[in-house]
């Protein structure tokens, strides 16, 4: 606990958002907010929550388990390493390069896909190649977390994020488009300049147990003839699954209006020889509703397994030494499971106990109708609690964006209340002992929550202060 300090914090929060339902009575929004008495978490539930938590999140830390067992498998193919030591050898020199396309590409992909978790995919890629260029475990943290959050900060075509708000405030994909590329832009710049700040003060990252323990491991396949076995096939396979995981989660039909992928997915599935229907049955009833656009981790996490058969297939790993590499590499994201789905007990709190709305009832009541100040803060607190923007903005949940339409009934700011509640929850992604983004990268990496926040606070600021002259030239100028 000493040691991995960010265990600790999570617990903490969990225990901190217990206390409040105890200080503070409920309140919700049906029509009108109406506060309540206090309707404190018990004992039982202070157990129950975070079984609760595995219950309803448990898809979350077993995508992670998963990425685990992938990368284990990829490393007995030898194509690993290769890839990683090819990178940093092309990138000797021009390693600032490597950094920002790295940061653009991702950044990038989450404000198109609204990823979040979902990059774990990427991390221990990045971080045998980051750790074997000579750079510590915080250049790789602040490199993926960051890209994450500016990606969620910028979001543009998200159906997750920028769309999630969307869909409650109904206001569309286009408004206030070329603000969000803007942040999007200085977002990448002030993350760049933070990781270059903070890679000129490495010489050379000390290797310790740990951090070998991330770097992927050298290894030989050859085939019966004694030739070694050639890495494409798996090189072709890792592509291919990222490729696709960006591909089936662009939201084509809401932002482009494109319903050929709907139209092909209905074809193909409602395909019957008979009365049999062929491809739902092979398929299965989890791709019934799963069109190209719509993918999720759920589907991802089935493509990733898939992806780790075929290469065990294709080099020829032993059915033990499967389960072996497996287990060995689901071991090494074990930590970073469970704090991405431990945390999520504060959610269900809040969601059973509903405080939110009582703590931002105060803050909203400051001013009449909208001002910058009193809205971000309220999204930035929602968004450390709600840690999907599901629970915040969708108006069957009776939540915090109903309420704030209720008090700010100027339908013109709306797109600026979307672009607020969105750039407060990539922030809150930065820091937030809540951010299954930021837990997952550092529970994986073992860096400590405190060392984290001391590197980040800044950049925090930076990006806060941005995002705020953009709220106030929008108020006054769009």
């Amino acid at each position: 606990m000493k040691k991995n300090n960010t265990l600790k914090v999570v617990l903490i929060a969990i225990l901190f958002t217990a206390l409040l339902t105890w200080l503070l009575p409920i309140s919700y929004y049906s029509g009108e907010l109406i506060t309540d008495v206090r309707y404190p978490v018990g004992l039982f539930d202070l157990f129950n929550y975070p079984v609760m938590a595995l219950y309803y999140f448990g898809q979350i830390g077993v995508y992670a388990l998963i990425v685990g067992a992938f990368y284990a498998v990829f490393e007995k193919t030898g194509a690993y390493r290769k890839v990683c030591d090819r990178i940093a050898k092309l990138f000797k020199g021009k390693e600032l390069i490597f950094f920002a396309a790295v940061i653009v590409l991702l950044s990038t992909i989450v404000a198109f896909c609204g990823f979040n978790y979902e990059l774990l995919f990427v991390l221990p890629l990045l971080a045998s190649i980051i750790l074997l260029m000579g750079y510590d475990r915080m250049s790789v943290a602040l490199t993926l977390v960051g890209s994450i959050a500016v990606g969620f900060i910028g979001s543009l075509f998200a159906k997750t994020v920028y769309g999630t708000y969307m869909a409650s405030l109904s206001t569309s994909y286009t408004d206030l488009i070329w603000f969000r590329v803007i942040m999007l832009v200085l977002g990448i710049g002030i993350l760049f300049l933070n990781v270059f700040l903070h890679i000129r003060k490495i010489k050379r990252a000390k290797k310790d147990d740990e951090t070998k323990e991330l770097i992927a491991e050298k290894v030989t396949v050859k085939s019966k003839k004694g030739k070694v076995r050639s890495s494409i096939p798996a090189i072709v396979i890792f592509d291919l699954v990222l490729i696709l995981m960006v591909f089936t989660a662009i939201d084509y039909s809401g932002v482009w209006g494109v319903s050929v992928f709907q139209t092909m997915h209905d074809a193909i599935m409602n395909f019957a020889i008979g009365d049999f229907r062929l491809f739902a049955n092979i398929l299965g009833t989890t791709m019934s509703d799963a069109a190209i656009g719509t993918w999720t981790s759920i589907e991802f996490s089935s493509i990733i397994l898939m992806a780790t058969a075929l290469l065990a297939i294709i080099y020829r790993v032993k059915l033990s030494d499967l389960f072996e590499a497996s287990k060995d590499g689901a071991k090494k994201f074990a930590l970073a499971a469970f704090l991405m789905v431990i945390c999520n007990a504060v959610t269900i709190m809040v969601v059973n106990q509903p405080i939110v709305l009582t703590i931002l009832k105060p803050l909203m009541s400051i001013t009449n109708g909208f001002n910058a100040v009193t809205l971000s803060l309220s999204a930035f607190i929602s968004s450390v609690f709600y840690i999907d923007p599901f629970y915040i903005a969708d108006a069957s949940q009776g939540f915090v964006i109903p309420y704030i339409t209720s008090i700010i009934e100027d339908t013109t700011v709306y797109p600026l209340i979307g672009f607020v509640f969105q750039a407060m929850h990539g922030l809150s992604l930065l820091i937030a002992p809540t951010s299954f983004t930021l837990l997952g990268v550092i529970g994986y990496l073992k860096v400590n929550y405190t060392e984290w926040f001391k590197k980040v606070w800044l950049m925090f600021l930076e990006l806060l202060v941005v995002a705020f002259v953009l709220f106030i030239v929008i108020m006054n100028f769009a």
